[in-house]
Order: C-alpha cells, then sequence, then structure tokens
C-alpha cells in the first residue's frame, strides 16, 4: 500500500469557497504541511488560512499574507485527516479579485514528517471537480 499524505481543495473548480483537507495516509506523524501559491497558474498570497479542525494539534501557521504558508503540527498521526475552511487567498498583487479553486492549480504542496525525510506534490484538477496533491514517503 502506497505511504502517502493526500492535500484536496474540495470543488467545484469555480467555487470562491476554498476548503482544503490533508490526510496522512502515510506510516509516521506529519509535523509540518505547506503551500507554495508561486507556482499557480496566477500567482497567489495565502491573506488567511481559515480555520482549522480535526484530531491534530496546528502549533503555528507561518508565512500567512506570503506566496508561501506552513502549518505546523503535533499529533497529526497516520490515518488522521485535518481540514482547514474559509481560506482567504489573492491574487498576488491584487487584493481585490477573488480566487477559484481551479486558480490554484499548479500550487506545491510538501510535507515534512516527525523523521525528518520530505515529500512534494502539485495540486492538479480530478475528474471529481477538485484539486489534489499528492505526497508519497
Amino acid at each position: 500500500m502506497a505511504q502517502e499524505v493526500v492535500a484536496t481543495f474540495a470543488g467545484p473548480l469555480n467555487s470562491f469557497s476554498i476548503n482544503l483537507t490533508v490526510n496522512n495516509g502515510s506510516g509516521a506523524q506529519v509535523q509540518s504541511f505547506g503551500i507554495s501559491g508561486r507556482t499557480a497558474k496566477f500567482p497567489v498570497t495565502w491573506d488567511s488560512m481559515g480555520s482549522f479542525s480535526g484530531p491534530a494539534t496546528l502549533t503555528s501557521t507561518v508565512g500567512v499574507n506570503t506566496e508561501v504558508v506552513i502549518a505546523n503540527f503535533s499529533g497529526f498521526g497516520p490515518g488522521e485527516q485535518v481540514a482547514f475552511s474559509g481560506i482567504d487567498p489573492d491574487f498576488t498583487g491584487s487584493s481585490s479579485a477573488g480566487v477559484r479553486v481551479l486558480d490554484i492549480a499548479g500550487s506545491r504542496a510538501y510535507v515534512l514528517f516527525s523523521d525528518g525525510t520530505t515529500a512534494f506534490g502539485e495540486f492538479e484538477a480530478t475528474t471529481a471537480g477538485t484539486l489534489r496533491a499528492v505526497m508519497s514517503k
């Protein structure tokens, strides 16, 4: 079975409602999860990461109001899922234009595991109308 962390921006792709789930399907604790909006179709700045929920503890969020944001966790174990709802991204340099889910396509995601290893993925549109990034350990 694949050891992977899967991050999904819920659809539909034309929605301005930006919600993210991160599912830890690896065999290790997730220490950090990051997203770079620099590589999005149109670069994105993460104005706010919204509300957090899940069994893990969100210890800090670094990089809000920049193109790269990192969420640091404690206790984000294998088989667990966390969520960020009501994320507020802006197009870099244009805070007045609304960002849709599809506009985040091409953003890069990264995971730092508690054993010091890392994994990377890219958000791509799925046939289910979501954006998905897979980071394999």
